[in-house]
């Protein structure tokens, strides 16, 4: 679910100058009008022009426009009424709108939650079941291995090694799922040396330069905003992995100028949105998902690199608080 936006207001009321400028307008405009037809006679004048055009009935036409007048008023009048009960109800429906967005937000808070409570526990029972009988194998393997040896048995003791080898592979495979699923370091080190882990790690893999520069302002964030930013970190390196082609990333995390918010940002080296490697997938959907929950924003603009950037601002810890 992309981030959505905050309906546009409603319009602003007319300030106060404007309307008594108005109000002195249409007071003295009347009182002009009669000073100048008082002094030319302009009532005289008229009734005799229409006495010489008696045969067209030009008399009758002051009444009429009169008339005429009124029913503008009245044509007005009813347009005004109807302009007010939809400026109500788009002022309603705009109330509903931010309402359904607020519930929007907190219910893709409270899922993203969930879904990052059920990846810890499924961690803990990997981490307690699945590698710790990786470990108990491995012993075992070790101990039937130097057993062969001992008795001059060197298939068993082959076997043996190929069985320590491939629970070791499994191993590997469990530490980097329990690392996929919660990152130790999130909960033990912090956010800071999270970031740095997992560039170094991300660099290590895929052979890409990867540069980290976090401040120091991250300490105090909400777990849930800590791990939020870690995921579009990591959602975004493997987006560069993936469809860059590029030779060196930069990962930084800092405040903005004002102090207000957060400032995380991906830049990369590669091709760009040129050949269109960013599309609305799931994992964009999902870093939208995220950031939206924190009250954020994430955009994808040109890098100063000459590839892609992915920025995403957040609000600072007093609003992540609240």
């Amino acid at each position: 679910m992309p981030a959505l936006q905050h309906p546009p207001p409603s319009e602003s009321p007319v300030p106060r100058g404007g309307v008594l400028a108005d109000v002195f307008l249409v007071a003295a405009i009347p009182v002009l009008f009669f000073v100048f037809a008082a002094k030319v006679e302009l009532s005289e004048r008229v009734v005799a022009w229409t006495e010489r055009h008696e045969f067209w009935q030009l008399d009758e036409l002051p009444l009429t426009l009169v008339v005429l007048c009124a029913c503008l008023a009245w044509f007005g009048w009813r347009r005004l009424r109807e302009r007010s009960r939809e400026i109500h109800a788009r002022m309603q429906m705009e109330g509903a709108m931010h309402l359904a967005l607020q519930q929007n937000r907190e219910l893709a808070r409270r899922l993203l939650r969930l879904q990052e409570d059920e990846r810890g526990r499924i961690a803990r029972e990997l981490h307690d079941e699945l590698a710790q009988e990786c470990v108990g194998i491995r012993v075992e393997a070790a101990g039937i291995e130097d057993e062969g040896r001992a008795r001059d048995l060197p298939a068993v003791a082959a076997s043996a090694r190929a069985i320590r080898e491939a629970v070791d592979r499994l191993h590997a495979v469990v530490r980097g799922m329990l690392t996929r699923l919660r990152p130790p370091m999130l909960d033990a080190l912090g956010l800071e040396a999270s970031l740095h882990a997992l560039g170094s790690g991300w660099s290590q893999r895929h052979g890409i330069a990867c540069n980290v520069q976090v401040a120091a302002c991250c300490e105090g964030l909400l777990d849930e905003a800590r791990v939020a930013l870690y995921r579009v970190a990591q959602e975004a390196l493997t987006n560069v992995a993936r469809h860059a082609g590029a030779a060196h990333v930069q990962l930084a995390l800092a405040t903005e100028g004002d102090g207000h918010g957060l400032l995380l940002t991906v830049d990369d080296d590669g091709c760009g949105m040129a050949q269109g490697r960013r599309h609305a997938g799931l994992g964009l959907v999902g870093m939208a998902e995220r950031v939206a929950g924190l009250g954020g924003t994430l955009a994808l603009t040109a890098s100063p690199r000459g590839g892609l950037r992915v920025a995403v601002r957040v609000p600072a810890v007093p609003e992540l608080a609240a």
